[in-house]
């Protein structure tokens, strides 16, 4: 067994790593579209390991392995469509097992994953971005699977891209995908890797650059969000907080704000946009805060509906005065409770007066996800627009 493990100067290194290895995805060679699966060598030459937080390199059942606690990324291939595929070790322990395509940085990748202990659940695989350093699974709740694992030592993941679109097969001979899902990054040429959180083990990773069959096919469009869906928002800078005081917390002033653009179906995600101070150590993290804000023009005074959410913790403001505050942040309300975003679970009464209105929501996060996404029903026509471009 070769064994790797970050010594003190690599992990120094680690902050500065990600500046030079976001050139190094950048300036790699694509591989030729004509080229079939090529296998991928399991050794420190093949990978970069310096995001590992362990890892070693071992005989399992008579194949090479590469059991490993974090991320490796795959050295100087870079696919912009095509699949990729791995063995995992199949031990039903508890860890997260990623494949990591189109990675832009260290920081910022797709990911296509199995929960080895879920086996047979509907959140067995499960599809998030990696946004600033930060996962984003609360957010995807449409983007999780049902699937059994079986018994046996090892199970395929393959995750074929093209586009905007992933399909996510589980099963060495399966053509039939286990999910489906519309990506977050540009469809750009990316990197490739793998990803635990708690240690797993891969083997027989692979790739092509030929994209799936089904990639000229035409796509089926996402549902479109509900009419009066807020599109764009003002962000201000992020904020570390000490504690989250819910409805008592202050609506800071003079905010310096930027626009930021919804996803196309509406949701916020606000890691494009924004990074925590601290990221990647999940309830560890340090709590982050940062204000979201539109003007809503009505043609009368009246009371509108703002259906929302927003992860992890909010607070609303409309016109300076606190209407309600909630935390629907992991295991908030009891250890099964995941989070799960959804932009039509919390409805607030807007009192609207005549002519402009201030609707401002700080959203608190630590970790997976954080995002803000929501829509205004109202009598007559409303004029939504940010904050600094109104």
């Amino acid at each position: 067994m070769q064994k790797y493990q970050p010594n003190n100067m690599q992990a120094l290194r680690k902050a500065m790593m990600i500046a030079v290895l976001s050139c190094s995805f950048a300036a790699t060679v694509p591989v030729s579209a004509n080229e079939g699966w090529q296998n991928v060598p399991l050794n420190e030459e093949t990978f970069d390991l310096s995001q590992a937080n362990s890892a070693s390199f071992e005989t399992r059942d008579g194949r090479d392995a590469l059991c490993i606690d974090g991320e490796a990324f795959l050295r100087g291939v870079s696919l912009a469509n095509g699949s990729v595929a791995v063995d995992i070790a199949n031990n039903h322990h508890r860890h997260f097992a990623n494949l990591i395509f189109r990675a832009a940085s260290q920081d910022d990748y797709e990911t296509a994953y199995l929960r080895m202990h879920k086996s047979g659940q509907f959140d067995a695989v499960q599809y998030t971005p990696h946004l600033n350093g930060e996962t984003n699974w609360q957010l995807f709740r449409e983007a999780q699977a049902r699937v059994d694992f079986g018994e046996t030592p090892w199970i395929t993941l393959t995750v074929d891209f093209a586009d905007d679109r992933a399909r996510i097969r589980v099963g060495s001979d399966s053509e039939q995908p286990a999910l489906e899902t519309v990506l977050t990054l540009p469809a750009k040429e990316g990197g490739l890797g793998l990803r635990t959180l708690f240690e797993g083990c891969f083997s027989n990773f692979r790739y092509t650059a030929q994209s799936p069959a089904w990639a000229t096919s035409d796509a089926e469009p996402p549902p479109s969000p509900p009419a009066g869906t807020i599109e764009r928002w003002s962000l201000s800078d992020a904020f570390p907080m000490e504690r989250w005081a819910g409805i008592s917390e202050d609506l800071r002033s003079s905010l310096v704000w930027s626009t930021a653009e919804a996803e196309p179906n509406g949701r916020l995600l606000i890691s494009r946009y924004r990074r925590k101070a601290t990221s990647g150590d999940f309830e560890r993290n340090q709590l982050d805060g940062v204000y979201a804000g539109v003007a809503i023009h009505s043609p009368n005074a009246q009371t509108a509906a703002f259906q929302f959410d927003a992860s992890d913790m909010a607070t609303v403001w409309l016109n300076g005065e606190a209407l309600v505050a909630f935390d629907n942040s992991f295991r908030a309300k009891g250890p099964l409770h995941r989070g799960d975003f959804d932009a039509t679970k919390q409805t607030v009464a807007l009192p609207l007066r005549e002519g402009r209105n201030e609707l401002v929501v700080l959203v608190a996060e630590r970790a997976n996800g954080w995002g803000l996404g929501g829509s205004v029903q109202a009598d007559g026509t409303l004029r939504i627009k940010p904050l600094d471009s109104d």
